[in-house]
């Protein structure tokens, strides 16, 4: 949930504080809310806004107790519930969070993203049924939210249900082709379906909206080479190793594609450079490779 804006006597105080944490000066926000804690230490919008921006600078615990007691100043705050349940979840704390989140939900059950957000942690619980139950009402209450596909797409994924993953990703991406998640995701469960044609036609919308994703760059690769399509592949894999080159996996990869394209002494060069980097696989197809030159006649 986002920041919110109060009305007390350290109203200004958190209205600074608001404005600083909206523009990502998150410290800032932190010392004006502080203060205004100090003028007003029962206001709870100033605990709300100050959880906000410490579980943004990472400090969860903080976050936790902020939102802990802005509830125990206002039990009707949903988003105090709904950001504390986020927190739990984000400290592994899945049953709480799911609590958090139904209270969250009591309190407004007409409020598509809550749903949304309590299925994102039912699918961590692997509550997939529930999870896509989740999703389902968040669609029928803002059948834009295109979050909520995709998400429910990852739950059918997760339950197996591949083709209803499908049904999900292509309707989110309908709604919004610039989502380059979903695209990530379809392509993913098409390779799953086994149609590397259409995964590489995903990881290809994927890469003209963010040409530097370099893991559906590498995906697209390996798409490609289930194809036969080696140049496609190694083309995938060398802006792989070019823009990560302190990645084992990206020089592993492309030396198991030039040993199936034939070109041994590329992937022998490519295979150290991924044994040097500490990748056990590589040592292991290195040693195959000279076991069977050793052998050979």
């Amino acid at each position: 949930m986002l920041f919110v804006h109060a009305a007390g006597p350290a109203d200004n105080l958190i209205e600074q504080g608001v404005q600083k944490g909206l523009r990502g000066d998150y410290p800032g926000a932190i010392e004006n809310l502080n203060r205004a804690i100090r003028l007003d230490p029962a206001d709870p919008d100033a605990y709300y806004n100050r959880g906000l921006a410490r579980g943004s600078i990472g400090d969860l615990k903080g976050a936790l107790a902020d939102y802990s007691k802005s509830i125990s100043l206002d039990p009707r705050s949903f988003g105090a519930y709904n950001n504390r349940g986020f927190t739990l979840a984000a400290l592994g704390r899945y049953a709480e969070a799911n609590a958090d989140m139904s209270r969250a939900i009591a309190l407004k059950p007409d409020m598509a993203e809550l749903y949304n957000n309590r299925g994102t942690v039912r699918t961590s619980m692997k509550r997939y049924a529930l999870a896509i139950a989740d999703f389902t009402r968040a669609t029928e209450l803002d059948p834009l939210l295109v979050g909520a596909y995709n998400n429910r797409g990852l739950a059918r994924n997760l339950s197996g249900d591949l083709s209803g993953a499908v049904a999900d990703y292509l309707k989110a991406v309908g709604i919004d082709p610039r989502y380059k998640v979903a695209w990530y995701n379809l392509g993913n469960t098409h390779v799953a379906l086994g149609e590397a044609k259409e995964a590489v036609e995903d990881y290809s919308k994927v890469l003209v909206l963010d040409p530097d994703m370099l893991a559906a760059r590498n995906n697209r690769a390996f798409a490609r080479l289930s194809l036969g399509d080696y140049p496609g592949a190694l083309e995938d894999l060398n802006r792989v190793v070019s823009a990560s080159p302190q990645n084992a996996s990206g020089w592993y990869n492309r030396g198991v594609v030039r040993r199936l394209a034939g070109d041994r002494q590329g992937a022998m060069e490519d295979l150290r450079r991924a044994s040097a980097l500490g990748d056990s696989l590589a040592d292991e197809v290195l040693r195959e490779m000279m076991s069977h030159d050793s052998v050979s006649p």
